[in-house]
């Protein structure tokens, strides 16, 4: 054998002719690949062959096992409907770090991640740590604040003469009042 495991004949010395059958046991953790001829020049069909006139040697071969593939649980991400979000992978195994990504549509902002099950799962700058578990999440977004009015500076020319405030700032894209003037001489404020 390979040291992965046991191989016996039955029986172990026989005359020619005689039906010899192979048996291999792995160790756990391998499993039986094949019979190697290493003298004897026999084929063995089914564990079995037919013994020459001639001393055979076999060498049963193992195989180390593929280790189980991990379990993958399913990451459900669902949104508000005012916007559109997604995860970087759709299924992964425990201990996997998924990157969540959420894009609002025009006129609102992202808000916050809702964990819908398990309860308990942290997200951290849009990424969270796979758990043990299937996970359902939901991008919620808000909408924005109306842009506040842009407000004007205007300014009093006084042509010749001296307005009672060189400027104002509108409210809302308005003055209130107009401010007065004077001019020295014979003038008067039109």
């Amino acid at each position: 054998n390979d040291g992965n495991g046991t191989g016996t004949a039955t029986p172990s010395t026989a005359v020619a002719g005689t039906e010899i059958i192979l048996t291999a046991t792995p160790n756990t953790g391998y499993h039986f690949k094949e019979w190697q001829i290493m003298s004897g020049g026999v084929t063995i069909k089914d564990d079995k062959f037919l013994m020459p006139n001639d001393n055979v040697e076999v060498r049963a071969i193992f195989e180390e096992d593929a280790p189980p593939a991990p379990t993958e649980f399913t990451i459900t991400v669902k949104t508000d409907g005012n916007g559109t979000a997604s995860a970087s992978l759709a299924k992964a195994a425990a201990g996997t770090e998924i990157t969540l990504t959420a894009t609002p549509k025009e006129g609102y902002h992202f808000k916050e991640w809702q964990v819908e099950s398990p309860a308990g799962l942290v997200i951290t700058n849009n990424q969270f740590t796979m758990p043990n578990d299937n996970v359902e999440v939901k991008a919620i977004f808000e909408k924005d604040a109306p842009p506040a009015p842009t407000e004007f500076i205007v300014t009093f020319d006084g042509n010749g003469g001296t307005p009672s405030v060189g400027s104002m700032t509108t409210t809302n894209q308005k003055l209130t009042s107009l401010p007065s003037a004077s001019r020295s001489g014979s003038y008067s404020f039109d």
